[in-house]
């Protein structure tokens, strides 16, 4: 569940990855036994993120807006 939510609310917008990265970086220490169930469910979202090519998105981003002016 956890997952499916990571990734909507990136895909929306709703929260960057500066804020996904320093949430998993820097836990909340009186929150690190929910923290630690949600990094394991969360893993292969992070996995993405640390992955992804920003040239990439910048380009998707580029065709995004040339289709709206279409």
């Amino acid at each position: 569940m956890a997952q499916l939510l990571f990734d909507i609310f990136y895909d929306e917008e709703c929260v960057t990855e500066e804020a996904f990265l320093e949430w998993l970086n820097h836990p909340d220490q009186a929150e690190m036994a929910g923290h630690s169930v949600v990094e394991i469910s969360t893993k292969d979202f992070f996995i993405w993120l640390q992955q992804s090519d920003p040239e990439q998105e910048e380009e998707e981003e580029e065709e995004g807006e040339k289709e709206i002016e279409s």
